[in-house]
């Protein structure tokens, strides 16, 4: 049986909640899109698991939890995470943690476009996170964005980085802003 938790709202709807409450029911839990803009909290006993990138299946031992190509992942954001519950008991493995090989990375200059935009905006700002989640999809959509198997090459990680990182910064630089540094990227990568 597969059941599919869908959000019809823009976030906020306990779909993290919901998921915590069927995995025992399932083998596989996964997530198909989306960042670490929101998070669902879940608690086990006094244990409370804030969990912005990792399905909540990941806290049941018996449970393989999947980030699908449709995510962008900060890699900062995502091992935090990882270092976070597994300090509260919880085992994070390869075999229990599956992650798209085509999901997207959020880069740092996918924050810095995220900030530079709302300072752009002004009083018309959108609200966002500033997270790099809406430029990480800009790049998604438009075919250029880094994905996790793009890091597994440190010859095409640093390429791709050089390659964005010169368009990104051009915008950057355009609103007044210091631009980033390849070299310092690639370092955080």
């Amino acid at each position: 049986m597969i059941i599919v938790i869908i959000g019809a709202q823009w976030g906020d709807e306990g779909k993290g909640k919901v998921v915590d409450l069927l995995a025992d029911r399932f083998d596989v839990v996964s997530r198909y899109q989306g960042g670490h803009n929101a998070g669902h909290s879940v608690f086990v006993g006094d244990k409370a698991f804030v969990l912005r990138l990792l399905p909540s299946g990941i806290i049941h031992p018996d449970k393989i939890c999947v980030l699908g190509n449709g995510m962008v992942i900060d890699p900062k954001a995502f091992f935090e995470e990882i270092d976070q519950i597994e300090a509260k008991g919880i085992s994070v493995t390869p075999k229990r943690l599956k992650v798209s090989s085509r999901a997207h990375l959020i880069m740092p200059y996918h924050r810095a476009l995220d900030h530079t935009s709302e300072e752009r905006l002004g009083n018309e700002k959108i609200g966002t996170t500033l997270r790099g989640i809406g430029p990480a999809y800009e790049d998604k959509a438009g075919r250029r964005g880094i994905r996790v198997a793009d890091a597994l090459s440190p010859e095409m990680l640093r390429m791709r980085i050089e390659r964005n990182l010169a368009e990104a910064n051009r915008i950057i630089a355009l609103y007044g802003n210091e631009p980033l540094r390849a070299n310092e990227i690639y370092d955080e990568i």
